[in-house]
């Protein structure tokens, strides 16, 4: 990885750590305190997860998004397709849809080439978060802008989490580990990767292997 110090110098430190780096972590005299997409305050994305768990001790994760009055100059995977036709990315139309999705993947799609993000999430929901509700068919002037959502298996629907997608439990099961949150649009040319509104912080997901 690579840091700054205060005279601007660039520094690369080699690991062979066979789990990620996360912020906190101690590598000799240097600690982990995070970067542009696993940082102590990601607030000031439209998209951001805390991960915390309930009374049984089963992983939740605390989604806040607002993209109301979303500007070109935000935080996004900047991941357009090059074949698109002009104008379509970017360019794309940033108002809150009943569509939009909040969706979590590997933090190594991120770096996929040649297009990041260009495959189905892990797991996701409709920003509507109303159970197994094709939100989709909504009236676009009851897209849900901004708000606060516990995401767990309990409330996650069924088409976020079966079949190609997979639980949260899942996840854990397999290992756990880095994850990113996106908020999409249910468009892209030959998605995924679909047009993506925000790009969220990273949070860790424990190991229940």
């Amino acid at each position: 990885f690579e840091f700054l110090d205060g005279d601007s110098l660039e520094c690369f430190i080699h690991t062979s750590c066979s789990v990620p780096i996360v912020p906190g972590d101690q590598i000799g005299p240097f600690e982990i305190v995070g970067d542009e997409d696993c940082s102590p305050e990601p607030k000031n994305r439209c998209v951001y997860a805390d991960v915390g768990t309930d009374v049984n001790g089963d992983t939740t994760i605390e989604v806040h998004f607002n993209y109301q009055n979303l500007q070109e100059n935000r935080i996004w995977a900047e991941n357009c397709d090059p074949r698109d036709a002009p104008g379509n990315c970017p360019g794309f139309d940033l108002d809150p849809q009943p569509s939009d999705w909040i969706g979590f993947y590997p933090c190594e799609e991120k770096e996929t080439e040649p297009l990041a993000f260009q495959k189905e999430p892990a797991f996701w929901a409709y920003t509507c978060f109303d159970g197994d509700r094709p939100c989709y068919r909504d009236s676009p002037d009851t897209a849900t802008a901004s708000g606060v959502e516990i995401v767990n298996d309990a409330t996650l629907p069924n088409f976020g989490r079966e079949g190609r997608y997979t639980s949260i439990a899942q996840v854990e099961a397999e290992g756990g580990g880095c994850y990113i949150v996106l908020l999409n649009k249910m468009d892209g040319y030959s998605a995924p990767p679909y047009y993506n509104l925000c790009m969220g912080n990273e949070i860790m997901l424990p190991d229940k292997s």
